[in-house]
């Protein structure tokens, strides 16, 4: 269910964002208004993605390739990490080792 809630928020940022953009750019003639729209909508949208990603950091959890220690890590890990899907480059916190870790919904 967090994991839908990801989708969700994240998709209706996104149309949001969108719409703005379209909207600001089609009938508003002078830019200095013009990004008085749009940088909210981005703020608002940069917020949506934050939110699902703690949604997403909620849900499971990483296990280490490595080692195979389970663990959830902080907020701040998974911002920073390069990841391809829910796969994450990152450090466990039990064998010190980088690897590349996947996301586990269920044990």
């Amino acid at each position: 269910k967090l994991l839908l809630s990801m989708y969700v928020i994240l998709f209706i940022g996104l149309i949001f964002f969108l719409i703005t953009v379209l909207v600001a750019v089609h009938f508003i003639p002078d830019e200095p208004t013009q990004l008085l729209v749009i940088i909210p909508a981005t703020i608002v949208f940069l917020i949506a993605g934050f939110i699902a990603l703690k949604f997403e950091v909620d849900a499971g959890y990483y296990e280490c390739r490595k080692c195979h220690h389970k663990y959830v890590p902080k907020y701040s890990s998974v911002l920073w990490a390069m990841h391809m899907g829910r796969t994450r480059y990152m450090k466990c916190p039990e064998c010190h080792q980088k690897s590349w870790q996947k996301k586990r919904i269920s044990k």
